[in-house]
């Protein structure tokens, strides 16, 4: 299995060949959770690009009885996430104490990824392309499956715990984060292994794992 971080060199040099295609809302379709990270959020975290929706509405249907996917978070704003990134290289230079401002960019763009290299060149966040998706699965009540943690705990947590296949956790843990990766890569979706929630198809990342030469989505303005 390849493991490779979102920002890495290799995946933000993956050709884009945008497809036009345009962003949709799950609301109705797929159920939704509070807008997240911030109140600047809600305008958008429930669009997604539309081949994203129905991939989702197909991965929601090989779930067992009772289940349903909830999506945390889709499209994200470059400005939002550009934010993001800056909260946690914040966070990463606290925490670290003597830490080179190199170090502490290629920490933080492990799980946030930054709509800027270091040198100031350009680049497209899977969540900026409208072709990544944080989601969970409920119960019939609405209530999210023990995945060892919340996707809300994400800056709380070691970020160990937040990989796919992090160790420590409960059976049931893992036998949920299991299911959720087999019910959205069977649709074609591809898993950031250190974010067990977060998945992506059409984007730069999805593209060099699933062996294409290009994405087909690149930055789409809402």
């Amino acid at each position: 299995m390849i493991h490779l971080d979102i920002s890495s060199p290799a995946v933000v040099a993956t050709p884009i060949a945008e497809c036009g295609e345009g962003l949709v809302s799950v609301h109705g379709l797929i159920e939704l959770g509070p807008p997240p990270e911030s109140p600047s959020s809600k305008p958008y975290y429930h669009l997604v690009r539309q081949g994203v929706l129905h991939r989702l509405l197909q991965a929601q249907l090989s779930l067992p009885q009772g289940l349903r996917l909830r999506l945390y978070e889709g499209y994200r704003s470059p400005k939002l996430q550009q934010q993001l990134f800056q909260n946690r290289l914040n966070q990463v230079m606290s925490e670290a104490g003597d830490i080179s401002f190199a170090d502490a960019y290629r920490i933080a763009a492990r799980l946030v990824a930054p709509t800027q290299s270091i040198d100031g060149e350009s680049l497209t966040p899977p969540h900026c392309s409208g072709g990544a998706v944080d989601v969970e699965i409920i119960d019939e009540v609405g209530q999210v499956l023990d995945f060892g943690m919340e996707i809300k705990q994400w800056s709380e947590v070691p970020p160990s715990l937040c990989e796919t296949q992090a160790t420590g956790l409960s059976a049931t843990a893992q036998h949920n984060r299991a299911m959720l990766c087999s019910v959205m890569s069977k649709v074609g979706f591809v898993n950031y292994h250190r974010e067990w929630w977060h998945f992506s198809y059409g984007d730069q990342y999805w593209a060099l794992l699933a062996g294409y030469s290009y994405a087909v989505y690149g930055s789409s303005p809402t």
